[in-house]
């Protein structure tokens, strides 16, 4: 079965290389993300931030809602994934929306995992009203 947008619990080839060159191209902004899309049309990012590197770049940890709404941050971000759906041809790799998470993941709340990994269904589940905010292009959302 082909899907064409993917969720963080998709663990295809393509999912995992699409996180991997994510994380990459989105270096030092990134510590690690969920990729969404099921059922929303676009692929959608939950970015974890670096929080030192915000600090060291002059970035404010500025939230409201549970979205960091650091101007500058979003700037850079809004280059980056321009940048990247520039590059990509197709609609499986490019990216709609994105946000960076104002809380780091939570253990004890089951989406980390024992190994470190993210549990991206659990992150979506527990801020569902995070995850609506992306699609809905509230405060702190980069929109493509």
């Amino acid at each position: 079965m082909t899907r064409n947008l993917l969720d963080s619990e998709d663990s295809s080839p393509h999912a995992t290389v699409l996180h991997e060159a994510m994380l990459g191209w989105l270096t030092p902004l990134a510590v690690d993300l969920v990729i969404s899309g099921g059922g929303r049309g676009e692929i959608g990012l939950m970015i974890v931030p670096d929080r030192e590197v915000f600090v060291q770049n002059g970035m404010s940890l500025d939230e409201a809602g549970g979205v960091m709404i650091c101007a500058r941050a979003l700037a850079a971000l809004r280059e980056r994934l321009t940048d990247w759906n520039a590059a990509e041809r197709g609609a499986s790799c490019r990216i709609g929306v994105a946000l960076f998470l104002a809380e780091p993941p939570q253990l004890n709340e089951g989406e980390v995992t024992a190994k470190g990994d993210l549990n991206g269904r659990k992150i979506m589940e527990r801020r569902a009203d995070i995850l609506d905010a992306l699609y809905e292009g509230r405060a702190g959302v980069v929109r493509l």
